[in-house]
């Protein structure tokens, strides 16, 4: 017999003929308006973005954030975030827009199309960005002696399904741990999460935070009949302490091979193992110090190693004089010998020159990575390279005058054995600010992070727009 996680079964059909998103969405705002004309701050932007060599391929974004009340003058403020996003021919026009208002200690949101709220947890077991692109979200907060919270989003993606995702938490007074918990689930998956955490301040130089989570639900496997049991589970201790020039901050974790949320973009320890991470400081002169940190992983399971890292640096910033930092890593991983990795820095006495490169030693092959970074009074130059992608990378903004900005990106990374074998990639933004108006940006290619690996896979794109400050 399958067992659902909630009433109304995700994944179901439904009939969506009628659209009153653009209706419903011009009543909240026209609501919005009207409660915030003491605070008119809002800000209107328009861009269109073409694919060159692409007949019919543009996208028309529309966007406007409207403030609602003044949070300095208290009573009720927030925001409202209104997007509406369109292509060509019969390509289906997208909505988003969301409403955050604030009064007191209690704040509501909703959202549609738009990002939720990540939970506070230490585990990060929901991100704001797991959704569905036309999913509804909404959420209560209470923030007085006591806090609460309570979020649910329609539909999240569940390993190629979607289901909804509900979070709450609940914190005392003073130093009460906060209870965490986070569940969704689909007709094949449930996952039920239970989190409690808090911090003691041990002495006032002293502080601990903790942490512990428990992983419960049941789960289809594929190609077989009935449901299996999730039970895993995660903790972590860790000590803030800090006495004369030392300071010292030692964590305990450990976590099973299954523990995984599915809401989630990262986690912050390592899965299946247990470990002791610790890191002390000492400042043996003004403007030196020393860095030493300590990681040990032992495996909970057979399908993981036991690895350490030992890292030791150390630093010199004497102020209107050449500053450098030196240091080591070693990595040992499994039964082979350990990698090396050494680090160099130099930055001159103006703190425009900052210099440092990366060289890093395992088994047979090794890795360079230099970078260097200018900046001058109008104009900042920042030129990376890696050895193991391989490419280098090289961003030149232009902030010297108070009407124009201009940024530049040109990196190229090297494919053995296609044809060309080297590869290039730029990126142009100018941007015309209007005093007391807004601003005009034509674009070339979207911003890359600033990332050597990001945009190689995205079609070339020419946008331009308009924002209007009123």
């Amino acid at each position: 017999m399958r067992r659902r996680f909630f009433l109304l079964a995700p994944g179901r059909p439904v009939r969506r003929a009628w659209r009153p998103w653009p209706s419903v969405l011009a009543l909240v705002l026209a609501g919005c308006l009207a409660v915030s004309m003491p605070a008119w701050a809002a800000t209107y932007r328009f861009e269109v973005s073409l694919e060159p060599g692409q007949t019919g391929a543009y996208t028309l974004t529309h966007s406007v954030q409207i403030p609602i009340g003044d949070p300095d003058r208290g009573g009720m403020h927030g925001e409202v975030q209104l997007r509406h996003e369109a292509g060509p021919g019969d390509a289906p026009a997208t909505w988003g827009g969301a409403v955050s208002v604030a009064a007191g200690a209690l704040e509501a949101f909703a959202a549609h199309g738009l990002d939720h709220r990540s939970s506070p947890d230490p585990f990060r077991l929901v991100h704001k960005s797991a959704r569905t692109p036309q999913a509804w979200a909404v959420g209560l907060e209470w923030s007085g002696s006591w806090s609460a919270a309570f979020q649910y989003a329609e539909a999240a993606p569940l390993r190629g399904r979607t289901g909804p995702l509900v979070t709450a938490r609940v914190q005392g007074p003073g130093a009460w741990p906060r209870l965490t918990w986070a569940g969704y689930g689909t007709e094949v998956l449930q996952h039920h999460f239970y989190v409690l955490d808090g911090r003691v301040q041990v002495t006032p130089a002293a502080q601990v935070a903790w942490g512990g989570a428990w992983q419960e639900g049941l789960e289809a496997p594929a190609g077989q009949p009935g449901f299996v049991a999730v039970r895993e589970a995660a903790a972590f201790a860790r000590l803030d302490a800090r006495a004369g020039r030392h300071r010292i901050w030692l964590t305990a974790h450990g976590t099973t091979a299954g523990f995984r949320s599915l809401a989630a973009d990262s986690y912050p320890f390592a899965r299946g193992r247990a470990g002791l991470e610790g890191r002390w400081q000492f400042r043996p002169r003004v403007n030196h110090l020393l860095s030493v940190y300590a990681e040990h992983l032992e495996p909970l399971g057979p399908e993981f190693g036991r690895s350490q890292d030992f890292e030791l640096r150390y630093s010199v910033t004497p102020r209107g004089r050449w500053a450098w930092l030196t240091g080591v890593r070693l990595s040992w991983s499994g039964e082979g010998g350990p990698g090396a990795t050494w680090v160099a820095g130099l930055r001159d006495p103006g703190r425009r020159l900052d210099a440092s490169v990366e060289w890093e030693i395992a088994g047979d092959g090794a890795r360079l990575r230099p970078r260097v970074e200018w900046q001058a009074e109008e104009w900042r130059l920042l030129v990376a390279a890696d050895t193991a992608y391989p490419g280098w990378r090289a961003q030149w903004a232009y902030t010297g005058h108070s009407l124009w900005e201009l940024v530049v990106v040109y990196k190229e990374r090297w494919l053995h054995g296609t044809i060309p074998e080297r590869r290039g990639w730029t990126h142009v933004q100018v941007v015309r600010r209007f005093p007391e108006f807004g601003e005009v940006w034509v674009r070339w290619n979207e911003w890359d992070q600033g990332r050597l690996d990001v945009g190689w896979t995205r079609p070339a794109t020419i946008a331009a727009g308009i924002a209007v400050f009123f």
